[in-house]
């Protein structure tokens, strides 16, 4: 069997398998990284029990389902990510460690998982779920390209459904440096 992967400029994503265990277990064991998924770190046996419905999921012929996000050169544990179908389109998600977080890392990982189910699993929609008070993650999928499209009221979480607008983005792109410079020359004629 081969296990899937999805590479980054940094980073490779590799499908997370039953021998990942203590890695995962890593990763959900923080109270700061668990926050917005289940409230709380998780001991050993919740971590390897969410392990587990993960991998069920989708099985290893497929691209959906949990990735481990490694260091390309270094191979250090950085943190997971998910692809998984939501209706036509496909969801992503990541959870990055602590130490890494304000480094860039989600914003190259959610762009790289963007572009992957674009062109790759040819999805219609590029979606991802994120709770209203989860500001950190508001900002990356918003430098990802994506626009927050929907409040969503579960009864466990208040949450912003995102989407992927390759049109926004074009359009920040090109139009955010005019917009500074008419600002700077208005400031100038101003003063």
């Amino acid at each position: 069997m081969k296990v899937k992967t999805i590479s980054t400029e940094n980073f490779v994503l590799t499908k997370m398998t039953a021998a990942d265990g203590d890695k995962y277990f890593r990763l959900s064991n923080n109270d700061n990284v668990m926050k917005f998924v289940t409230g709380h770190a998780l001991d050993r046996q919740e971590s390897d029990k969410m392990l587990q419905t993960f991998l069920t999921e989708y099985g290893n012929d497929t691209f959906l389902g949990r990735y481990l996000i490694e260091g390309r050169s270094s191979g250090e544990l950085i943190g997971t990510a998910k692809l998984d179908m939501d209706g036509s389109g496909v969801e992503i998600g990541y959870r990055i460690m602590e130490e890494h977080w304000g480094k860039g890392i989600a914003t190259e990982i959610a762009r790289g998982l963007i572009s992957f189910a674009r062109q790759t699993l040819n999805a219609k929609q590029v979606i991802a779920y994120v709770n209203v008070d989860n500001a950190a993650s508001i900002r990356v999928l918003e430098k990802a390209g994506m626009v927050n499209a929907e409040r969503i009221e579960d009864p466990d979480e208040v949450k912003f459904k995102f989407i992927f607008s390759p049109q926004k983005s074009v359009v920040k792109k090109t139009l955010g440096p005019l917009l500074m410079l008419i600002r700077k020359l208005y400031a100038v004629k101003k003063n």
